[in-house]
């Protein structure tokens, strides 16, 4: 799994707590966690005691977690509100007061071990982010798999096990290799135009930009979802489909999948691909704007294959496969 590593050296306590790749050097170290943790002492020895601190803390609440249950850790929790609430008592006499305080010190210590539980136990959300010409493997809670594209967002909230559906976030685009469970839980990816992809095991690319939402099903099945009143307003997806939805309109149509889906082994495969489209994936996955200043030139197509490298690499292959004039000028590229 390719980690996206956070910056540690701003981390809390309560930070390493609840951090993925932090549990699972603690719990299930492998070598791959140590060299990373031994480097990172090495390079912060100021947070050494921080850390192990939060080691220390981590391994405690794993083995509460084994002892307590969900049900005995929510009904502390309330007893832990019902406390805070509770009127200070007066008139108590110097031995009772150093008795309960040794008590309470003791309860204490036990109830912010519990409270610690109770919140691992809550959702978290789960957040990788790409940049523009970068791309994120990432392997899910399931083992399913995700490529995600430049510019791009995922999210989820970790506590899949027990839920009705284990449920994505996607803003920009990604490939979904979907495992199928074998208590059939449905797997679910929304997007920002409140179009719901459901599917068991397979796998399919969205993408989500701007007003637009566009599925392809590369294998397996997918039921789509979209928030409109008429009476198709959910379908069945087959392999080979391609279904665009924007204006709160959706549209089927049957595609050669490798063309919209190229992009994940890092090389771009067009057919009769317009430079109007070259242009517009240059701006959502680089973040460069080319202005082209005769219009009928965006209607050039052009047919074959292209490496995914960096932004200069892109612009340069454009001009050379639509044979155009690329020039940069006042930091905005323009073919004229």
């Amino acid at each position: 799994m390719n980690y996206h590593h956070p910056d540690y050296s701003d981390f809390s306590i309560e930070d390493y707590l609840v951090d993925p790749f932090f549990k699972e050097w603690v719990l299930y170290s492998t070598p791959e966690h140590d060299e990373f943790w031994m480097r990172w002492i090495k390079a912060h020895p100021e947070k050494s005691a921080l850390l192990e601190e939060a080691r220390s803390l981590v391994l405690s609440l794993e083995n509460s977690k084994e002892e307590m249950s969900p049900e005995e850790l929510k009904d502390v929790w309330s007893l832990i509100q019902e406390d805070v609430n509770m009127p200070p008592k007066s008139l108590e006499t110097y031995r009772s007061k150093k008795y309960r305080w040794a008590v309470a010190a003791g309860v204490s210590s036990v109830l912010a071990v519990a409270t610690l539980v109770y919140l691992l136990l809550l959702p978290k959300e789960i957040e990788f982010v790409t940049g523009f010409g970068e791309t994120l493997e990432i392997t899910l809670p399931d083992s399913s798999t995700v490529k995600l594209n430049s510019n791009s967002k995922l999210t989820y909230l970790d506590n899949w096990e027990g839920q009705t559906a284990r449920e994505i976030e996607i803003e920009g685009e990604a490939f979904f290799n979907v495992v199928h469970k074998v208590d059939h839980q449905p797997f679910r990816v929304l997007s920002s135009q409140n179009v719901t992809i459901e599917v068991l095991g397979t796998e399919f690319n969205v993408y989500n930009r701007a007003e637009e939402t566009e599925v392809i099903l590369n294998s397996g099945m997918v039921t789509l979802s979209f928030p409109v009143k008429e009476k198709e307003g959910k379908i069945v997806m087959n392999p080979g489909d391609l279904v665009k939805f924007k204006d709160n309109k959706f549209k089927r149509e049957r595609v050669n999948t490798s063309l919209h889906t190229s992009w994940k082994d890092n090389v771009l495969n067009l057919e009769q691909t317009s430079l109007a489209e070259m242009v517009k994936m240059a701006r959502d996955n680089y973040g460069v704007t080319i202005d082209v200043e005769n219009k009928e030139a965006l209607e050039l197509t052009a047919s074959g294959s292209m490496p995914l490298t960096d932004s200069d690499s892109f612009l340069r292959q454009i001009a050379l496969i639509f044979n155009v004039e690329l020039t940069k000028e006042n930091n905005k590229y323009l073919i004229k």
